[in-house]
């Protein structure tokens, strides 16, 4: 084993943080209420998860999924497996066929394309009801809508569906994806009444300049990470008044690009031998491009001073 790779298997471990904020506890919990709420009342409690690209919405899922995983049982002397939760992401383009077949995969069905549409619902709907099941997380649910260049069309077929599907079993649904979709989901009023609560996940931010904020919060629980787990340190410390500023701006508090940087840092210091990772780290990670998609500023940010990020963060 090379030593490239054993460095790589060395920072997979921080691929395992997950960073408790306070609109992560506030959506894990609210999504668990509303599955509760299914279960005791016997109603339509489903909930939609909300967020820009790489804010944590697959972490919740993986988190609550994580928490219930599959288990078996025995009752009237035959073993069955239970699955409380389960995951899956919406087919492109979607059908009912396609989103029934990804919902029979998820509960193990031996034969989840095998069957007409009618078919394939009645056997998903006994499986629910069989495996116990809970909760649903369904991802990428814009693929319910017919996107063109100037339209926005919702699939009318596999909406009607998935509620028809809601109110036969009694689960709670939760559809992940995109804020900017919700207001066309809610188009429908049966549908929005069906998916009444809605969670949001925001970019990291700062306060003032000098004060603290949510990224600083998530920079601190990671600089613990990884010093307990990879004996690593930074100098200056992330949570830095200038550093976490220079991180804010290069990021625009996006947890997944924040984490890319960072990664990329942890890389270079192991790769050198080293366990301090300085700001010059920054300087070089910053120049590979890793952040430029959302980056505030098209020049170094870990070259600027708080005056000069201050403009950037004005203008953005």
């Amino acid at each position: 084993m090379n030593n490239t790779h054993l460095i790589l298997e060395k920072i997979k471990k921080i691929n395992n943080i997950v960073v408790i904020s306070q609109e992560f506890e506030a959506a894990y919990k609210g999504i668990l209420l509303c599955s509760e709420k299914n279960y005791i009342y016997k109603k339509s409690y489903g909930c939609l998860l909300l967020a820009n690209g790489g804010l944590g919405k697959t972490t919740i899922c993986n988190s609550i999924v994580r928490k219930n995983p599959p288990y078996e049982k025995i009752e009237n002397n035959i073993k069955k497996t239970i699955i409380p939760v389960f995951y899956l992401e919406i087919p492109s383009p979607a059908t009912v066929k396609s989103v029934a077949s990804s919902m029979l995969k998820a509960l193990n069905d031996p034969a989840p394309l095998k069957g007409t549409t009618t078919q394939l619902t009645y056997r998903l709907i006994y499986l629910l009801k069989e495996c116990e099941t809970k909760l649903i997380f369904m991802d990428e649910f814009h693929h319910l809508f017919d996107l063109q260049i100037t339209t926005k069309r919702m699939n009318t077929v596999v909406c009607n569906w998935i509620k028809t599907l809601v109110d036969e079993t009694k689960i709670c649904f939760c559809l992940v994806g995109l804020p900017e979709f919700s207001p066309l989901l809610k188009i429908d009023s049966q549908l929005a009444r069906r998916f009444s609560h809605s969670f949001y996940l925001n970019n990291l931010s700062i306060n003032k300049l000098n004060e603290y904020g949510t990224i600083h919060a998530f920079l601190e629980q990671i600089e613990i990470y990884i010093a307990h787990n990879l004996e690593i340190n930074f100098e200056p410390t992330l949570t830095n008044q200038l550093l976490a500023l220079q991180i804010y701006v290069a990021t625009s508090g996006n947890q997944a690009y924040l984490m890319l940087l960072i990664e990329n840092c942890i890389f270079r210091v192991l790769t050198r031998g080293s366990n301090i990772i300085t700001r010059e780290d920054f300087v070089n990670a910053w120049d590979e491009g890793i952040t430029s998609y959302v980056s505030k500023t098209i020049v170094n940010p870990f070259h600027l001073d708080i005056s000069s990020l201050s403009t950037k963060i004005k203008n953005n």
